[in-house]
């Protein structure tokens, strides 16, 4: 009788271990995925040195002719809604998703042109494929034969915006309102 008390006992607590800790581990394993090392100009930057900041990630590159600046831009006008206190607790990183050409020069340049708190940076192709990939956002160079510029970057154009503990608050679609950047921010703050 003594061993099947154990028994059942144990296996009781299991249960509870389990139940009680599953959103922990599901917790840690969407964090782990949104983990990311990247270069920059001013040197190397990890996803843990934005804890305690609200963040909003962008994939794209300094050539594309439209989508990206337009959802810079967009977000660069969300940002007006936040007050200067809520902006210093803000990072925007701008991940260049061609890193063959997006020096890292060019891509501080860029970023800080849409707003001060941007910051541009890219990796080597097999990084930015696996943070893409974790992201669950795509892109893919299309080969232009009769253009000087030789390929543009089909890519998708989400903004993720990361709370300050590391959770993902917002995925945005591209041709978001301003507005509504704004409100997606304030949530994450």
């Amino acid at each position: 009788m003594k061993k099947i008390l154990f028994f059942l006992t144990a296996i009781v607590f299991t249960v509870i271990t389990i139940v009680v800790s599953k959103p922990y581990i599901e917790d840690y394993k969407e964090k782990q995925k949104y983990q990311f090392t990247l270069d920059t100009i001013d040197g190397p930057i990890e996803s843990s040195d934005f804890s305690g900041k609200t963040v909003a990630i962008f994939f794209g590159y300094t050539f594309c002719p439209d989508v990206c600046p337009t959802s810079l831009a967009m977000l660069s006008e969300g940002l007006k809604g936040l007050s200067k206190e809520e902006l210093e607790g803000f990072d925007g990183i701008f991940i260049s998703v061609d890193p063959a050409r997006d020096t890292l020069k060019n891509l501080k340049e860029y970023a800080k042109y849409f707003h001060p708190n941007f910051i541009g940076a890219t990796s080597n192709e097999k990084n930015i494929l696996e943070i893409t990939n974790n992201f669950g956002t795509f892109f893919k160079k299309e080969y232009l034969p009769d253009s000087k510029i030789g390929y543009s970057v089909s890519h998708t154009s989400y903004i993720y915006i990361f709370d300050k503990k590391g959770n993902l608050s917002s995925k945005l679609e591209h041709f978001v309102m301003p507005s509504d950047i704004t409100k997606a921010l304030k949530k994450a703050l």
